[in-house]
C-alpha cells in the first residue's frame, strides 16, 4: 500500500523474468524441460548476467546422465528463443520444500 492508500499487486518472486524484453515463465518452461528429461525434477531461474539488460534462463536439472542433444532439440521445436535457457546445471538431486 502507498502513502495515499493504494493497493498493488505484484508477481511473487521468481515466477517470471524478463528476457530480450519478453516475459519468461519460469513454471511453463520447467513444465516442457522436464517433459523432454523423462519428467526429472528441474528448477528454472533467471540470471544476472554482465553488460545485458533483464535476466538469462538457467535450468537446474536433477540428472547427471541427461540426453543433451534430445534435451536441445526438444527445446528448440517447444520454446521460443528467448525463453530458452542459455545455462544448464546438473544436480544429483533438486532442493524441495514440503
Amino acid at each position: 500500500m502507498d502513502d495515499f492508500g493504494y493497493l498493488y499487486f505484484k508477481d511473487r518472486t521468481g515466477d517470471t523474468f524478463r528476457w530480450k524484453g519478453e516475459n519468461v515463465s519460469t513454471t511453463q518452461v520447467e513444465s516442457i524441460i522436464s517433459t523432454h528429461c523423462d519428467h526429472k525434477d528441474c528448477v528454472v531461474y533467471g540470471v544476472k548476467v554482465p553488460h545485458t539488460e533483464g535476466r538469462a534462463g538457467m535450468v537446474a536439472i536433477a540428472d547427471k546422465n541427461l540426453d543433451l542433444h534430445r534435451l536441445a532439440n526438444g527445446l528448440k521445436k517447444s520454446l521460443p528463443h528467448y525463453a530458452r535457457p542459455l545455462f544448464l546445471r546438473l544436480m544429483d538431486y533438486v532442493d524441495l520444500t514440503g
